[in-house]
């Protein structure tokens, strides 16, 4: 029997992968990824794609297990980007009524949207971005009720990739966000906004103590090393040496083959046979919390790098006054391909 685990990879080539821990198998998937390597033990299968969704750029579970996927359908249509305002966006609910581990059932929960960019479920109801607004709205039977605005400038101007993303409930009860001052909660039916650091550009993520943890792109892990805004309560204060740490000074990348990457033609950023040297766009971190790798695998922290078509493993290091990140491999990645379709841009726990 095999057990399916927990580790959800998101692609720009508008479907998505499920990373599996093998326990053994008594089922093979009909979908084979022959130019793909995983690490020693795991597996990959393919979870939802097309036509069930189109676009994804990241997903929240519910309390039923369903995935709830964003779809930013009007990114960059062209290169000029011509066309990036149509309301074409939506949230899409996806369903695996047989329980074999794809989704082969979606309804749209929300769509006329234009780049959505972030969900979260919290309080009974979804918190979604779509810009400039930051809307909650209530859930009734798979479909939107009262929808709140809670911030009208959450993500005010900008390129998509420039403005606020994430929206991640920590231990704290506070709602985070990457690429943003503010964080967000409701207390007695009313929403509160108040600062918080500036942290991280596309993603953000939470170990078991309530850490924070983001990237650049060009720093494939950054975090803080103590809980957020325990440092700022004095205004005056401006700390330096707890918030927005880099965590390894390790930006190495291992891809499988030569891609087109962002500035690739300045010197140091390929090799001299045209391999990624060092990350230019991470994104979308994750501490894995799931509990059902191996031991080994607990609260590491895994990295998108899409131009090098790979994900990357970190291994954390809690020590008295700082955390510290090593990657786990020193010649290879958790998962690299030479598809160049595989961009994975999120990654969540699965439940």
């Amino acid at each position: 029997m095999k057990i399916k685990f927990v580790f959800f990879l998101f692609l720009i080539s508008t479907s998505f992968l499920f990373i599996g821990c093998d326990k053994g198998s008594d089922k093979q998937s009909s979908i084979t990824f022959d130019n793909y390597k995983i690490a020693d033990g795991f597996e990959i299968q393919l979870a939802a794609s097309e036509p069930l969704i189109e676009a994804p750029v990241v997903m929240d579970f519910d309390n039923q297990g369903r995935m709830w996927v964003v779809e930013m359908r009007g990114y960059m249509p062209n290169l000029a980007g011509t066309g990036e305002s149509a309301p074409n966006g939506r949230i899409t609910i996806l369903e695996d009524s047989n329980k074999d581990g794809e989704a082969d059932h979606a309804k749209v929960f929300l769509d006329s949207l234009v780049l959505p960019r972030a969900i979260a479920h919290v309080y009974g109801g979804l918190l979604y971005a779509s810009p400039p607004n930051l809307w909650f709205v209530e859930i009734k039977d798979d479909k939107p009720g009262k929808r709140t605005l809670v911030d009208s400038v959450y993500s005010d101007g900008g390129d998509v990739q420039a403005q606020p993303n994430g929206l991640m409930m920590d231990i704290d009860n506070w709602i985070y966000s990457a690429n943003s001052n503010f964080r967000y909660q409701r207390k007695d039916g009313k929403w509160i906004k108040e600062p918080t650091s500036f942290r991280g550009q596309w993603g953000i993520a939470k170990d078991n103590y309530g850490r924070l943890y983001y990237n650049y792109n060009e720093i494939q892990l950054a975090g803080d090393y103590v809980l957020p805004n325990t440092l700022i309560n004095n205004p005056y204060l401006k700390p330096k040496e707890a918030i927005n740490k880099l965590l390894t000074d390790n930006q190495r990348v291992y891809p499988l083959h030569p891609t087109t990457v962002n500035r690739g033609s300045e010197e140091g950023i390929l090799t001299k046979d045209s391999l990624l040297v060092n990350v230019t766009a991470a994104c979308g971190p994750l501490v894995y919390r799931g509990g059902r790798f191996p031991e080994e695998y607990s609260q590491n922290a895994f990295v998108c790098e899409p131009e090098g078509n790979l994900v990357k493993r970190n291994i954390l290091h809690f020590e008295s006054l700082k955390t510290t990140a090593t990657q786990a491999y020193d010649d290879h990645e958790f998962i690299a391909s030479t598809d160049e379709g595989f961009r994975p841009v999120n990654l969540a726990n699965g439940p």
